[in-house]
């Protein structure tokens, strides 16, 4: 068994994470903000992720979740 404790630089990404963004990741993708079709799926799907994150770490709203490019 391995155990990594450098999470510092990267985390391990769980199972069930990455089988929830294989369909994004692989054509699903598209531009949040924009007004075409595959702009609006991403939106639904980044708005309904807000939800999701919000309940299950007890957000007061889901609006106080916010997402970004990177970790810094």
């Amino acid at each position: 068994m391995n155990i990594y404790l450098d999470n510092n630089a990267t985390t391990p990404l769980a199972p069930e994470v990455l089988d929830a963004m294989l369909p994004y990741f692989k054509g699903k993708y598209g531009n949040a903000s924009a007004i075409y079709a595959a702009g609006r799926e991403a939106k639904k799907a980044l708005e309904e992720s807000r939800e999701t994150i919000a309940g299950i770490v007890g957000a007061a709203s889901p609006e106080s979740i916010c997402f970004t490019g990177s970790g810094s």
